[in-house]
């Protein structure tokens, strides 16, 4: 009768089996971070498309209530932005185009909420001074009225003599400002694409145009 003990010794050992090493390849634990890194890549390039052929130009200004309201007669508010971006209105409405003088933030309103755009910079103090800024924007929207008026209808250029900054680009809860000393190629071309992005991107009336 064969004893524990007696097993025990003639047992055989058991031989650890020798690893073969791996030659090429990636270990299976790298390939999960290697998919990450290439999923996030992809990610971060989506996005950098979207935000450059999609996205609105501009910031966002929160919607000022009650949005959908036309001032009386002597009716006066104060706007959450300058210039205005949205708000109660007046119930006047002024021409599209190019204007020498300011514009009343309730008009401008209005016409924001009809799906206009409206562009505006800061007068230089003194008539006698040349504004390059000014004129610059003048034949800018004036040649883009010209060329294709049914698209660029529903643009206002106007002074505003209280602007934080030289330039203001505004639609309908947007807002771009900016500093300038002349209209460059660069300019033209941020300015061209807040027209072609928001221009009728909100208009609950369906205004038309002129």
């Amino acid at each position: 009768m064969m004893r524990y003990g007696d097993y025990q010794k003639r047992r055989p050992m058991a031989v650890p089996k020798r690893r073969t090493p791996q030659r090429g390849g990636i270990a299976p634990h790298r390939w999960g971070i290697i998919v990450g890194i290439s999923v996030l890549a992809v990610g971060l390039g989506g996005w950098a498309v979207y935000s450059i052929y999609f996205a609105k130009p501009g910031i966002a200004i929160p919607i000022q209530q009650p949005s959908n309201y036309e001032l009386r007669l002597g009716e006066t508010v104060s706007y959450h932005s300058v210039p205005p971006t949205s708000g109660p209105r007046a119930g006047a409405a002024t021409d599209w185009g190019i204007h020498d003088r300011p514009i009343p933030n309730e008009i401008q309103v209005q016409m924001l909420w009809r799906g206009g755009v409206l562009v505006q910079y800061r007068p230089v103090e003194s008539p006698a001074l040349d504004d390059p800024v000014a004129e610059g924007l003048k034949r800018l929207i004036g040649r883009l009225r010209t060329e294709h008026f049914e698209r660029y209808c529903k643009v206002i250029v106007a002074p505003y003599p209280s602007l934080p900054k030289k330039i203001a680009l505004t639609a309908w809860g947007r807002l771009d400002t900016f500093d300038a000393e002349e209209i460059t190629p660069d300019i033209e071309r941020r300015i061209v694409r807040f027209l072609d992005k928001l221009i009728d991107a909100y208009n609950p009336g369906r205004a038309g145009c002129p």
